[in-house]
């Protein structure tokens, strides 16, 4: 009971803080208007940040901050506090000996600041939510999910901190740091989980303690006059633990890969496959963004956009979690290379156009994130085409499709045909409806003798004449050849079209994929018909009694043989002479029932229907006594 009520108590505890920092995000711009005193103690603007709506309105670095929403500089809640604007309506600036008032209004920052952390926290929390429910008896996929949460909240925690809200500049610091450490404990499961490695996860405990210590320490960001000395202090702790977590991350890769990568292929396969997808996810972000703020003051590449590629490792894990193909890793990995390849040409000939159209309103910024982020988008759906098209294939090849499907079908049956009819009634059937042909057939010329299995409109005579004289080019029949065995050769002839066309070459090469099934069929049909002959000839070569009670498997085996040989004929004429014969009587019966005939034809009629049950009777006698059963299933015939 404690932990359900400790769960709901952080689930809603979660819910209402995700609220809240959604609400702050949403509610007021991202201006990123940075201040410094001067000597005379007046605030001053120091800084306008990349992508803020600062950059939209008649703001100057170095313009007098008089009020801000009417209250002297010294009073507003986000100066004392971070030294910043921040949730502001309007600002009265001094610049140049004149005094005016800056209306914050509708102004919007770039979308870097809402609309893309927006996104970025809906697709993580989804992906957590998702794998938790795909996979919930994996310790290590739940791990993973919490890894995409803590993701989603930082980029909920974003917004709300870039607007001077005091939850969220906490959240983000805190959950910046547990980043690198849930990685870490993700990491030590999962191996333990997939390739069972023992590693205690209790090193990774000191440092969760360490981080709840500091995040307690947070705390002091609620007193305003303090709150922005402890905030640059606590911001390069956040910047080096952050970066020590990954080192940790890397050396541990390293530990597992020399200790036990030598054991096991695929070990070795997924030890590097997981460097490779934290290099891309956490080098781009640490070495351009956290690691020139740490020494510079200031990142070269904004962390709005880089941070976007530390969802690559979770990403990718999670698929190979959600697909079952984590011992075929490398083949993903080769796979996604070569898209990615493959992709370098088209992504550089858009962006190279895109520079050319707009070429006084780009930067080499611009440039190089237009190229990262097409690049990954035609990764993505390079990679992905095969499943969507798989997905979509009714859709956009709806014929290929329609006999695929039928393909399928044909296969499935085959595994049951044991005789010529089951033939006609479980392939030619299909094939006929599938291709709207008027009528086709199965032949199999013997060296003494021709038969023939035939389904809807064909002609008898020209099939045989095609086959007996092999005078294969008939103007309105189609041949292929099934295969050619030393007793026999069996062909598929098919007619034209209802349409009045001939076959497209995609229903010929769906034909061949049918003949490459029916072939292995039929030669299994003939090899059992041999292999029964055979049998029935060693059975009349047996001298004597004495000798088959020394065979008594055989016996056996021929006993089984023959009865299965006695069900399927009572199963032919029961199914098939039986149901014409009581169809063709009702037919009759329903005849004469009518006034229109007269007497002299009604009495002929019922003496054709005394005939069909005489024959009936007789057919039914010979079903009881081959196989009893059939006949009692089905007592109106």
């Amino acid at each position: 009971m404690e932990s359900k009520f400790f769960f709901r108590l952080t689930f809603i505890s979660l819910v209402i803080l995700h609220g809240w920092l959604t609400y702050i995000t949403l509610q007021y711009p991202y201006l990123g208007i940075l201040l410094s005193q001067n000597e005379k103690s007046e605030w001053a603007i120091r800084t306008l940040e990349t992508d803020s709506a600062s950059l939209k309105m008649n703001l100057q670095i170095g313009d007098l901050i008089e009020k801000v929403n009417g209250e002297h500089p010294n009073d507003y809640f986000s100066i004392r506090k971070w030294k910043s604007i921040d949730q502001a309506d309007n600002i009265t600036i001094f610049r140049n000996g004149e005094e005016f008032e800056v209306i914050v209004g509708n102004v919007r920052a770039a979308p870097s600041t809402d609309v893309l952390p927006l996104l970025g926290e809906l697709l993580t929390i989804y992906l957590a939510i998702l794998l938790y429910w795909k996979a919930p008896h994996s310790i290590s996929a739940r791990l993973l999910s919490l890894v995409f949460m803590n993701i989603g909240f930082i980029f909920a925690s974003l917004g709300a901190s870039q607007r001077g809200d005091t939850l969220g500049k906490i959240c983000i610091s805190t959950l910046m740091m547990v980043l690198p450490i849930l990685f870490l404990h993700f990491l030590i499961i999962f191996f333990n989980e997939k390739v069972k490695i023992s590693f205690l996860s209790k090193i990774v405990k000191p440092l969760y303690m360490s981080i709840l210590l500091l995040f307690i320490l947070r705390q002091t960001f609620f007193i305003e006059d303090v709150a922005h000395y402890f905030y640059s202090f606590y911001e390069n702790i956040v910047i080096a633990f952050f970066l020590t977590g990954l080192t940790l991350n890397f050396a541990f890769l390293l530990y597992v890969y020399y200790k036990y990568a030598k054991e096991s292929y695929h070990l070795s396969i997924m030890i590097k496959t997981v460097w490779w997808a934290l290099i891309i996810s956490f080098v781009p972000f640490a070495c351009l963004s956290f690691i020139p703020q740490l020494l510079f003051r200031y990142d070269w590449v904004s962390s709005l956009y880089t941070s976007w590629f530390i969802l690559f490792f979770p990403l990718s894990f999670a698929y190979l979690i959600l697909a079952k193909k984590l011992y075929d890793i490398d083949l993903v990995l080769r796979r996604v290379m070569f898209t990615l390849s493959l992709s370098i040409l088209p992504s550089l000939g858009i962006v190279a156009l895109n520079a050319l159209i707009l070429q006084q309103d780009v930067s080499w910024m611009h440039v190089l994130f237009s190229f990262i982020g097409t690049l990954l988008i035609f990764t993505f759906v390079l990679y992905s085409f095969e499943y969507i098209a798989t997905k979509l294939e009714s859709i956009m090849f709806p014929r290929k499709y329609y006999l695929n499907k039928a393909l399928k079908k044909i296969a499935s049956n085959l595994r049951f045909i044991t005789s010529f009819r089951e033939l006609k009634e479980m392939v030619l059937v299909d094939i006929v409806q599938t291709l709207q042909v008027f009528g086709a057939a199965i032949v199999f010329k013997y060296q003494d003798r021709v038969e023939t299995v035939t389904e809807g409109i064909i002609s008898l005579s020209a099939v045989d004449l095609l086959v007996r004289d092999e005078q294969w080019d008939h103007s309105s029949l189609t041949y292929l050849e099934i295969n050619h065995h030393e007793d026999y050769t069996s062909y598929l002839i098919l007619t034209d079209k209802k349409t009045n066309t001939t076959l497209s070459k995609e229903d010929l090469q769906w034909l061949n994929f049918i003949i490459s099934y029916l072939a292995v069929s039929l030669e299994n049909m003939h090899l059992i018909h041999k292999l029964n002959l055979k049998l029935q000839h060693l059975a009349s070569q047996i001298p004597n009694e004495q000798t088959a009670q020394d065979l008594l498997w055989f016996r056996k085996l021929m006993f089984e043989l023959q009865e299965d040989e006695r069900k399927r004929i009572a199963s032919d004429l029961h199914d098939t002479t039986m149901q014409d014969l009581f169809f063709l009587k009702k037919r009759f019966t329903s005849l004469i029932e009518k006034p229109r005939f007269p007497q002299e034809d009604i009495e002929q009629m019922k003496g054709i229907i005394d005939y069909i049950e005489i024959i009936n009777t007789n057919l039914r006698q010979n079903c009881f006594e081959l196989h009893l059963y059939l006949s009692t299933e089905n007592p109106a015939t």
